[in-house]
């Protein structure tokens, strides 16, 4: 599946980055490195039409050439069922109007089958009410949840302030919250660069059931 255009503006795949571990993908796959994205620009979608007999592979390819035109094809996942495909498919796409772009594909010929694609939505509270995990701080802070709470202010609401043995964890409430969140992920607090991710209620660019916050 081609999935990766030479220049997409909103992909930073510096070899240096960490990598997540997607089920299905190598860990050397360009794929497993990070997006830095803004959440307005994911979309996902449903699309069905296709032979459930046929190859995965030929299905997805498909899918990733027909799409390719409506911005960054991150994810496309077909579940198999006793040997078949599962009548609808789930693709992301990184792009501005990427999911209304898609849209309107619904009814193209796709090598003998039409695209039936219908709208599959974030819930509303995705990217707005997130869970969030901080490495890379100072440990001899004297105070450490007050310095995270000045560092993190202007991103909404924070409570369910946990400190661990290497990293802080806590809760962000706010409008646009996971894009302010991740715009400090590599800023400098006290002298040390913060690795930050969002561990849970985040837009993602890959599909729940093979994606993980666990990096390499």
């Amino acid at each position: 599946m081609d999935t990766l255009p030479s220049e997409v503006d909103l992909l930073n795949s510096s070899p240096n980055r960490s990598r997540m571990r997607i089920i299905g993908l190598a860990l050397d796959d360009p794929r497993t490195l990070p997006l830095k994205f803004k959440t307005r620009n994911v979309g996902r979608v449903f699309v069905a039409g296709y032979d459930t007999k046929l190859p995965h592979d030929d299905v997805e390819s498909a899918l990733g050439k027909l799409f390719s035109s409506c911005g960054q094809v991150t994810d496309i996942f077909i579940r198999q069922i006793d040997k078949k495909l599962a009548r609808r498919a789930i693709v992301y796409i990184l792009g501005k109007s990427a999911a209304d772009k898609a849209l309107l594909l619904s009814g193209s010929d796709v090598g003998g089958w039409k695209a039936i694609v219908t709208p599959y939505r974030f819930p509303e509270s995705a990217g707005r009410h997130i869970a969030v995990s901080v490495t890379g701080y100072d440990n001899s802070l004297s105070d450490i949840e007050s310095a995270m709470r000045q560092h993190f202010s202007s991103c909404g609401e924070i409570s369910d302030f946990d400190i661990y043995s290497a990293s802080v964890g806590f809760n962000v409430d706010g409008e646009d919250a996971q894009d302010k969140v991740m715009d400090l992920d590599g800023s400098d607090m006290g002298g040390r660069t913060l690795h930050v991710q969002v561990i849970a209620g985040a837009i993602i660019t890959v599909h729940t059931k093979r994606h993980s916050q666990k990096r390499f």
